[in-house]
This record gives structure tokens, C-alpha cells and sequence, in this order.
């Protein structure tokens, strides 16, 4: 189960206040569904959330003091969950591009963040009815190549090893909100949920990074920290193979360690 909120303090309520917008929200309304493409940062003033998955099973519920949201808030991917109002709430609302620009200025905030957006989507990985669901058999390639990217994106998934009914390639992927797609590439997945860039027949740009690794990300960092217009090519995963480690012990900054996940979900985020 993904954990409850931590607690913000009084004063990042304040600052996040007056960069956003209050709002109010009865018992019943919905925030924001599964499918969705994007939605706001939410730190609740008062009252309640309750997120569920796409068949209302409920997964956590969030209070007074704590905010909404997993890594797809930072990184553009499709919603996996949806978010209800279980006591009548008032929040603030906060727009992606506001909140990057603030965790860039806030340490203290940008290290709560995004731990726990980190660690929420590490737990909706490990949850059943979250996330694509893939159909496909075993012997398929297709099917195969298909799933490899997924877990390579960390994406919550759940794969059916069948052959899926109805006419048309394989896999067969249902995406959340309910969409379908017949035998589709790993590109046309990736830029369907969000993650990847549909890229012009000629483009020009200043830094060209191959590879979307540690030393990929980093590069990209310093070179859009200077100024560059600057484009990751990255055939299977962001991250790439440090991701999928449980505990990287090596990592300069780090003298405690880090999980895979958490040193990628950061270099990920800071890029984009």
C-alpha cells in the first residue's frame, strides 16, 4: 500500500499558497481520474482523499497537512488512480511547472516531495488492477519485448499470458481510462502515456544525448542548465540499467545509499 502523506509544515503550506490556488471540494467529487494526462500538485488544507484504483478499490487515504500525487505528477504520465473527496476539503492547487520551479528553489520541500512520490509509485508497482494491463502469450516476442519495457519504465502493470480476443497484433495493451492499442511499439506506448516526444521529420537542437542513463541525465542537465536546447534519444528506458538495481552504494552524494529507483526518479525529474 502506498504510504499516507508526511506532514507539510506550516510554513511550506504557506509558500505553496502563494503560488497556487485555494480551493474548496465536496464529499464526492472527484479531483482527478484514471486515464487522465495531467493534474495539479494538491496540499490539503482540511478534510479528506480517498485514491482508488480504476475499479474504486480504495488504496490510501490522504488528511489535513498531506498532498496528492505519485511520480507521473512530475514526469507527464497518464494518471494510474483516481482521487475522491471522502470529508469536504479545502486545498491548494499548484500547476506542474509551479511546483518544479519551487522543489528547484527548496531543498527541504523538493527532498520530502519527491521521496514520497518516489516511494508511492514503487508501491502502486507491487499493487494488482493498477496501471496498463497487457494481453498477450508467453511465446509471442512482441508480447515480451513489450513487458520488458514496462518494468524498465517502472510502470504499474498486470499482463494476461493469453491470446487476447479480436483481430490485430500483439500484445494487446488496455491503457488507463480504458483505450486500447493492437500490437504497438514500444514508442508509440511510451509517447501515448506521456513519456516520450513525438519528433519531427528534421530537428535541430543544440545537445544531442545518446543514452538516458545516469551520465545521459547528467549531461542533460548541465547542458539545459547552460542554456542548450538539448534532446535525450533513449531506446528502452530513462534511467537505464541503474533503475532496476535495489540499492546503488557507489553513488557519489549519496554515503547512505540510495535505491535504484529513487536515484533515477530524481535524475529523470531534474532533467525534464
Amino acid at each position: 500500500m502506498p504510504p499516507a502523506s508526511p506532514a507539510l509544515s506550516a510554513s511550506q503550506l504557506a509558500r505553496l499558497g502563494a503560488l497556487g490556488e485555494e480551493q474548496t471540494a465536496r464529499v464526492g467529487d472527484v479531483l482527478y481520474h484514471v486515464g487522465d494526462q495531467s493534474y495539479p500538485f494538491i496540499a490539503i488544507h482540511e478534510g479528506e482523499v480517498a485514491i482508488v484504483d480504476v475499479a474504486g478499490h480504495e488504496i490510501v487515504r490522504h488528511g489535513p497537512s498531506g498532498f496528492l500525487g505519485e511520480l507521473n505528477l512530475l514526469t507527464g504520465q497518464t494518471v494510474f488512480v483516481t482521487a475522491v473527496v471522502t470529508k469536504p476539503l479545502r486545498y491548494v492547487a499548484v500547476e506542474r511547472e509551479m511546483l518544479r520551479a519551487l522543489l528547484f528553489e527548496d531543498g527541504p520541500l523538493s527532498e520530502l516531495v519527491l521521496a514520497t512520490l518516489v516511494e508511492r509509485r514503487e508501491a502502486l508497482e507491487r499493487l494488482d488492477g493498477v496501471g496498463l494491463e497487457i494481453v498477450g502469450p508467453h511465446s509471442s516476442e512482441a508480447t515480451m519485448r513489450m513487458l520488458e519495457f514496462v518494468r524498465s519504465n517502472r510502470l504499474p502493470y498486470s499482463w494476461q499470458d493469453a491470446l487476447p480476443t479480436g483481430t490485430g497484433g500483439l500484445p494487446l495493451v488496455r491503457l488507463p481510462g480504458g483505450a486500447e492499442l493492437r500490437g504497438p511499439s514500444t514508442g508509440q506506448l511510451s509517447r501515448t502515456l506521456g513519456i516520450g516526444r513525438e519528433l519531427a521529420t528534421r530537428e535541430e537542437v543544440d545537445l544531442l544525448v545518446v543514452g538516458g542513463g545516469p551520465a545521459g541525465l547528467g549531461a542533460a542537465v548541465y547542458g539545459a542548465s547552460e542554456g542548450l536546447d538539448t534532446l535525450v534519444v533513449e531506446s528502452t528506458a530513462l534511467g537505464g540499467q541503474a533503475g532496476s538495481s535495489r540499492r546503488i552504494e557507489n553513488y557519489l552524494a549519496f554515503p547512505a545509499g540510495i535505491t535504484g529507483n529513487g536515484l533515477t526518479g530524481r535524475a529523470v525529474t531534474q532533467a525534464r
